[in-house]
């Protein structure tokens, strides 16, 4: 290392000229700023020893104790003097002075002469070996003691799938080396394993599921793209709710003490992120990746003789070509983006004549008892839906463009999808649509005046979202999410394939970007289009709808949980215990949805993952699917 960074000692000092963003040329000053890597390296660098923190001068008895922000680092200065005596001091003179110093007697470590240079600042946090790796590696084991393998894999198998959620069939109690990638897909379902758990002995579970919600937040806030005071302030938050309620571990006899130079190392987030930004900055999960793209692959592609000159040879061809992808992509938006606008002009003045003839058409539909408003009288034949007035500013969907089942009987969709009031549902939909200014005891009136001309529907198995960043600052990253609703069927074997029917948040049409006001969560039974026929009829004067989607319902949401803040929600049913079903339109589901089962001290060994969602009719709705379900979710 200080072979590799003996120029900064010049350019630092002198300065170097640097080309900006913008093309200008100017006089850069670099320095050594941030030292990546896990706990042993950070240690080595630091000239540390095991146990103590490579930052901060804590003893290595307060260690985990308590959380502080604000320790002060270690002194740089009185490190300096130490290291300096080695040139001028007796081997016995230099080990002591170093020893006083809270550091290992090392011989010129590479930053000693680098200008501008705090090494014990330069220390980032590790989201994977710190969190992942480290307190949430920890905190699984504790669980396991706390409960027992038997009751935690059991609930671990009874969760229903979700696109973003990893289910672990045989349990998570006996997995070996585990890594950080399974840490983190274990933490998304964490809290559904231990809510409702009574604890042995009579020891009330509270604390201990507070200390889990805690963990769990820091890891999420930790994690966000970009951070302003508040979001800092919850970070700080969490770490004192964890440190208020982690005895409860002392008192069940797991922990005796938390001297873990890992969870001592939460304290020092904040301070790191307001100097160096946020941790997606300086996270090892990249570095740790590159060792596969850039040696094992490589090494994989080469005959293992002479192995350096063929993996050169394969890294320069593999970025020549994610060059040219590169421009090719970029080629493809700009002809795109050119199409777009020379096609805008002519849907503008469709539009325009459109709602010119909105007065006409309103008099001639109010003579025929139904009000269509202001709707434009155009047909949606596009399979990418974006519509401005609904959740989907916040989400594109995209469909399929053939349909999974071409025609789908109202019978077939009530027997294999669960589809049982799909005639009932569509006519108050189409009632609805046609005027929504109508009572819902009006439009159960008029819903039964509808009759259908066609039989069968187009059914659809999928749909894929692409959820915008959820902190609408560009930089964040879209998350691809999808919802199935698949019925059973047999595979290549002959073997039975349950049915999927995946969970979804609905926009009632007054849904923000974020928190839980005016969306509710419901089950996807049926995707389904109307031929251009049946919309012709149906919707002869407005704009006819584009995919549907038939739901069943849940209540809506209330106040979260006082332990662990999370959302319950119930189906709803009838005074005949019949599930409560609607039809909406596609383009008001916002995303997927994953909910947790509610479960006594024992879960019902009768429920299974493909089954639950049937079989129970309480759920959690689970916030940490994914980071940006824990942004939007509160």
């Amino acid at each position: 290392m200080t072979h590799v960074l003996a120029p900064l000692k010049t350019a630092g000092v002198h300065g170097i000229e640097v080309i900006s963003g913008d093309g200008v040329t100017r006089r850069g000053h670099p320095i050594f700023a941030m030292y990546v890597g896990d706990y042993p390296e950070q240690l080595l660098v630091t000239c540390c020893k095991n146990g103590t923190c490579p930052k901060c001068s804590i003893t290595r008895n307060n260690v985990g104790a308590t959380t502080d922000p604000a320790h002060p680092f270690r002194d740089l200065e009185e490190v300096l003097n130490a290291l300096n005596r080695f040139d001028s001091d007796s081997p016995a003179d230099f080990s002591k002075a170093c020893r006083e110093a809270g550091i290992k007697p090392v011989v010129n470590p590479f930053w000693k002469d680098l200008p501008d240079v705090n090494i014990f600042c330069s220390i980032t946090p590790d989201i994977l070996h710190q969190l992942h790796q480290g307190v949430i590696k920890h905190l699984v084991a504790w669980l396991k003691a706390a409960y027992g393998p038997e009751e935690l894999d059991a609930r671990c198998r009874r969760l229903p799938p979700n696109h973003q959620i990893r289910l672990f069939l045989k349990g998570i109690t006996t997995l070996q080396k585990v890594t950080g990638k399974e840490h983190a897909d274990i933490c998304r379902f964490l809290m559904g394993l231990v809510i409702g758990l009574p604890l042995p002995g009579g020891v009330s579970p509270a604390r201990l599921v507070r200390a889990v919600r805690a963990l769990l937040d820091f890891l999420y806030l930790a994690q966000y793209p970009a951070h302003t005071s508040d979001t800092l302030s919850l970070l700080e938050g969490a770490l004192r709710r964890f440190h208020t309620n982690k005895d409860v571990f002392v008192q069940l006899g797991i922990r005796q003490h938390f001297k873990l130079p890992k969870l001592h190392s939460l304290d020092h987030y904040v301070q790191s992120i307001k100097l160096f930004g946020t941790t997606d900055n300086y996270d090892t999960q990249y570095t740790e990746r590159l060792h596969i793209d850039f040696a094992k692959d490589a090494y994989r592609a080469t005959n293992h003789k002479d192995e350096f000159p063929q993996m050169t040879i394969w890294l320069e061809r593999r970025e020549k070509m994610a060059r040219h992808e590169a421009y090719i992509n970029w080629r493809l938006k700009r002809l795109a983006a050119e199409k777009e606008r020379a096609a805008a002009a002519p849907r503008a003045r469709t539009w325009e004549r459109a709602s010119s003839s909105d007065i006409s058409s309103s008099t001639s539909d109010s003579e025929s008892g139904i009000q269509t408003g202001n709707r434009p009288r155009l047909l949606e034949t596009e399979s990418s839906i974006s519509h401005p007035t609904t959740s989907s500013i916040w989400t594109r969907i995209k469909i399929t463009k053939w349909p999974s089942v071409k025609a789908l009987s109202f019978d077939a969709a009530a027997e294999r999808y669960g589809a049982l009031y799909l005639r009932d549902a569509l006519a108050r939909f189409i009632v609805q649509y046609r005027d929504p200014a109508l009572s819902a005891r009006e439009v159960e009136q008029a819903s039964i005046g509808v009759g259908f001309r066609f039989r069968k529907v187009q059914a659809f198995h999928k749909l894929k979202f692409s959820l915008n960043d959820a902190q609408d600052l560009g930089v964040m990253g879209d998350i691809q999410d999808v919802a199935h609703a698949r019925p059973e069927r047999k595979d290549k074997q002959g073997r039975t394939v349950p049915g999927r029917f995946d969970t979804v948040l609905v926009n009632d049409g007054t849904g923000g970007a974020s928190g839980v006001q005016g969306y509710h969560v419901a089950q996807l039974r049926l995707v389904f289009r109307l031929s251009k026929a049946a919309c012709e009829d149906l919707f002869p004067d407005v704009l006819a709808p584009g995919h549907l989607a038939y739901i069943e319902q849940f209540t809506s949401f209330t106040a979260p949980d006082t332990v662990h803040s999370l959302y319950k929600v119930n189906r709803q049913r009838d005074a005949t215990g019949a599930r409560l079903a609607s039809v909406v339109e596609v383009r008001n589901i916002r995303r997927s949805c994953h909910l947790l089962p509610v479960a006594g001290a024992v879960v019902p060994r009768e429920w299974t993952s493909s089954t639950v969602l049937q079989s129970s009719d309480s759920f959690w709705v689970n916030s940490f699917s994914d980071l940006h379900m824990y942004m939007t979710l509160i």
